[in-house]
This record gives structure tokens, C-alpha cells and sequence, in this order.
């Protein structure tokens, strides 16, 4: 849970300096900060999935979660580019991430795994 609160707050760091950034030096710090949170997402997937509902359907969740994954990839470019060609400015989509990843820290501050008896 600690891993995830960290790499949300280096998305919401990166999202945040990218609004300032202007020289290439800049563009390259949100690059950092934005890689270490992507790569931790992708490594934490599936040890976040068993530590809150254990390995018995690890798969099937773990599955879910991916494919949850996969339809937001798919579906955000699309809508950015949307409110792209409506307001000629990026600046909205990013504060619509910025604000979506204020949601996740919330959201992963209240995590609490699922007590379980036996697998």
C-alpha cells in the first residue's frame, strides 16, 4: 500500500511540474518522475492484487484489474485528444490527472486488505 501512495504521489509531482515546465531540462524531470511511478504501477500490480484478496483468485482479479487498465489506455488518448481540439490546450486533461490521482491517494490510504481465513 506504501508503494502505491508513493508512486500516485510521484504521478501527481510529475502532472504537477509538468504545468511549469518549460525548458527541455524540465520536460525531462517530469520524465523521471513519471517513469518511476508508470514502472512501479506495472510492478506492483500483482502483489497489491494478492496482499488485498490473497492468491485464491488472484488471476481472475488480477486479470480484471489489467484489463480495467487496458480499456482506460485505450479510451484516455482518445478523449485527450477530444478536449485537445476543443481548447487548443493540454492543460485541462492534465489537471483532470492531477485531480484523478488526488482521487488514488485517497482511495489508497483506505485500503485495508480483505481478512481472510484459509487459502
Amino acid at each position: 500500500r506504501m508503494a502505491l501512495f508513493i508512486c500516485l504521489s510521484f504521478l501527481l509531482a510529475g502532472l504537477l511540474w509538468l504545468q511549469l515546465a518549460k525548458t527541455l531540462w524540465m520536460f525531462y524531470v517530469f520524465a523521471a518522475f513519471y517513469g518511476f511511478a508508470h514502472g512501479g504501477f506495472f510492478a506492483l500490480g500483482s502483489p497489491l492484487v494478492a496482499g488485498l484478496f490473497g492468491t485464491r483468485s488472484h488471476g481472475l482479479i488480477f486479470g480484471i484489474s489489467i484489463f480495467s487498465s487496458t480499456i482506460g489506455g485505450a479510451i484516455g488518448p482518445i478523449l485527450a485528444g477530444y478536449i485537445f481540439d476543443v481548447t487548443r490546450s493540454y492543460q485541462i486533461v492534465f489537471i483532470i490527472l492531477a485531480a484523478l490521482s488526488i482521487i488514488g491517494l485517497i482511495l489508497t490510504a483506505s485500503l485495508k486488505p480483505i481478512r481472510r481465513e484459509a487459502e
